[in-house]
């Protein structure tokens, strides 16, 4: 827990870094946001991480960067949602598109990554001025991470990488938290006639259940998650048991959606109060 003896000694940062692949989502309202319910940390914006850390190098670096970044993502790729992924050896074609993606800033489309791997081969970008106990990146991608939990021996998505850096998954926001049964029927149903998508019209029923792709509310559920991630560098946790509370840890889409859209308040009386607390003396 990051708690001076007073607001003068306290200087904690964040640094958002942008997910420029999905069209709904704002990081300047997420960093409004965080400014308005923090204002003793500093919020700072930046472009997407990995453009930005090779935009920074030249030659020979560059290459050696882009190189070292497409075989760790390429190694992070999960193949069997039920195996843990080791030290398995990347085909040449998996390195190739990684590194194509990353050199052309390309979209990672149907391709789900180990959610700790990607956060430790990001956190290689920064240096220890960057990352530390007083400075939180937090990333925004458009990746589908996934953590492997021991409870059933499976990979499950996830919508956020606690830590440092912290990585909100905004595909993750979508695809992770369980849908209404209906949307997997008709899934399989639409899939069956060669289709990608559901109807639009079983997608208006499903709106007020669901988050959909290139849903306009992508970025007010956002701003709850970048929360969760600061609370957890800030205090050591970051979720709540309570439903109307934006830090509940959702499992289910409405869920998630009734406590980013339409709770009774913001936070919690609780978690409200140790935002209140934050900087003051102890």
């Amino acid at each position: 827990m990051i708690l001076p003896e007073s607001k003068s000694e306290f200087r904690f940062r964040c640094d958002l870094y942008d997910d420029p692949f999905t069209p709904t989502f704002s990081l300047n309202e997420v960093a409004d946001y965080l400014r308005t319910k923090l204002p003793t940390v500093q919020i700072f914006t930046h472009g997407e991480l990995v453009a930005e850390k090779l935009s920074k190098a030249q030659g020979d670096e560059r290459e050696a960067l882009l190189q070292r970044l497409a075989i760790g993502f390429a190694k992070a790729r999960v193949h069997d949602p039920f195996k843990p992924v080791g030290e398995r050896e990347p085909l040449y074609g998996e390195i190739a598109y990684e590194r194509r993606r990353l050199a052309t800033r390309g979209e990672a489309k149907g391709v789900v990554y180990d959610g700790f791997m990607v956060q430790e081969l990001l956190a290689g970008l920064f240096d220890r001025e960057e990352l530390n106990r007083w400075s939180l990146p937090l990333v925004f991608t458009n990746q589908l991470l996934a953590t492997f939990d021991e409870s059933d021996h499976r990979y499950h998505l996830r919508t956020v990488i606690l830590g440092y850096p912290a990585i909100v998954s905004t595909t993750g926001l979508v695809e992770a938290p369980a849908k209404p049964r209906e949307f997997y029927l008709a899934r399989e149903q639409f899939r069956a006639m060669g289709l990608d998508a559901i109807s639009p019209v079983l997608a208006a029923e499903l709106r007020d259940r669901c988050l959909l792709p290139n849903d306009e509310r992508l970025t007010e559920v956002a701003k709850g998650y970048a929360l969760q991630a600061v609370f957890y560098a800030l205090f050591g946790e970051a979720f709540c048991n309570d439903k109307d509370c934006r830090l509940y840890n959702a499992h289910w889409q409405e869920e998630m959606l009734h406590a980013q859209l339409n709770g009774a308040y913001d936070l919690c009386p609780r978690h409200e109060g140790m935002l209140q607390n934050l900087g003051s003396k102890q």
